[in-house]
C-alpha cells in the first residue's frame, strides 16, 4: 500500500535563532553571582517577516538587533541599569551566534496564539 503524501503548511515568516555565547554568560554571572547561569544549547526563535534571501535577513537584523538584543538581557536581568552600555551590533554577534532558516513548517493543525 502506497502512503499519502503529508502535505506540509509552511508559514509565510523567516526565524532567526539566537543562542548565548560565553560573553554573555560572563556578563549575567558577573552581575548576579549568587545565582550563576549555565550555558546551555537552548536559545529563543524570532520569527521576522518572510524575505527571498538570507543577505536581506542578514541585512533586516543590521537594523533591528537592539531589540532582540534587549530581550535577551530582559530574560536574565530586568534591571536595564546593568545592562552593558555599549550594545553594537558587533557585540550582539560577539555575544550571541545567529542562525537564519527561511522554511518554517508548521506541523500542528492548530491555530498559532499570540501571547
Amino acid at each position: 500500500m502506497i502512503e499519502p503524501i503529508l502535505y506540509l503548511e509552511s508559514i509565510n515568516r523567516n526565524a532567526i535563532l539566537v543562542k548565548a555565547k560565553k560573553p554573555f554568560y560572563d556578563w549575567i554571572n558577573y552581575i548576579d553571582p549568587e545565582f550563576p547561569v549555565e550555558p546551555n544549547e537552548e536559545g529563543t526563535v524570532y520569527l521576522v517577516k518572510e524575505m527571498d534571501s538570507n543577505k536581506k535577513i542578514e541585512n533586516w537584523l543590521k537594523k533591528n538587533f537592539g531589540e532582540i538584543f534587549e530581550n535577551e538581557l530582559n530574560d536574565y536581568h530586568t534591571d536595564e541599569n546593568d545592562w552593558p552600555q555599549k550594545r553594537t551590533y558587533k557585540v550582539f554577534k560577539d555575544w550571541f551566534t545567529v542562525e537564519i532558516s527561511s522554511m518554517i513548517i508548521d506541523l500542528v493543525d492548530k491555530p498559532v496564539i499570540k501571547n
